[in-house]
């Protein structure tokens, strides 16, 4: 008995085919695409913070919480992390006779020394803001543990910077807290948030 040793025959493509296969590969990368740009205006969504008794208004992060308490003009936080949260602080603060910044800044500085554990100063430096005028910064940085005694934990390293600006009587001081680790990639978070920011 002899085996036949043929060739199946080729499968043919047919014109109809070959557009359903393009059209495929496109949409699923129009659909990709789509699903990459939700996530960023989801993830960039903001809201608008505005306070006409201290004549303050900014776009914040829409999913970071917002806390109007009697120290702050203003605090929102980011409470999807573990261990700190990432802090921006909005203060108003009376500005005396001198109106020196050095010396409104070194006065937070020894209430927070009270307050922080390991808190130092880094540096001084001037700040350019939207509008093209001078403020003063203060970097920092201090060790925040957890509040519960009950739970064990890691201390973290907080970095911290103020803007310092004086206006009609009044300074105004914001606030940039984070973790060490995340400090770097939540600044550019704080830099849109002084863009948005008027007073």
């Amino acid at each position: 008995m002899a085996f036949e040793t043929g060739r199946s025959p080729a499968v043919q493509i047919t014109p109809r085919q070959r557009w359903s296969i393009a059209f495929s590969y496109m949409l699923i990368v129009i659909g990709l695409l789509l699903g990459v740009n939700q996530r960023d205006s989801l993830l960039n969504q903001t809201s608008l913070y505005s306070n006409n008794t201290a004549g303050i208004s900014a776009s914040y992060p829409a999913r970071w919480l917002l806390d109007e308490s009697q120290d702050n003009v203003f605090r929102i936080r980011d409470m999807s992390h573990l261990g700190f949260k990432t802090t921006i602080e909005v203060r108003s603060l009376p500005v005396g006779a001198d109106g020196a910044e050095r010396n409104l800044l070194d006065h937070l500085s020894l209430q927070r020394s009270q307050v922080f554990i390991d808190y130092s100063v880094l540096g001084y430096d001037t700040f350019r803001l939207p509008d093209d005028s001078q403020a003063v910064s203060m970097a920092y940085t201090f060790v925040s543990r957890h509040a519960s005694p009950f739970l064990e934990g890691v201390s973290s390293v907080v970095n911290g910077l103020d803007i310092l600006t004086i206006r009609r009587g009044q300074a105004l001081v914001v606030s940039f807290r984070a973790e060490s680790s995340q400090y770097e990639r939540e600044l550019q978070t704080f830099y849109r948030f002084i863009e948005t920011l008027e007073f």
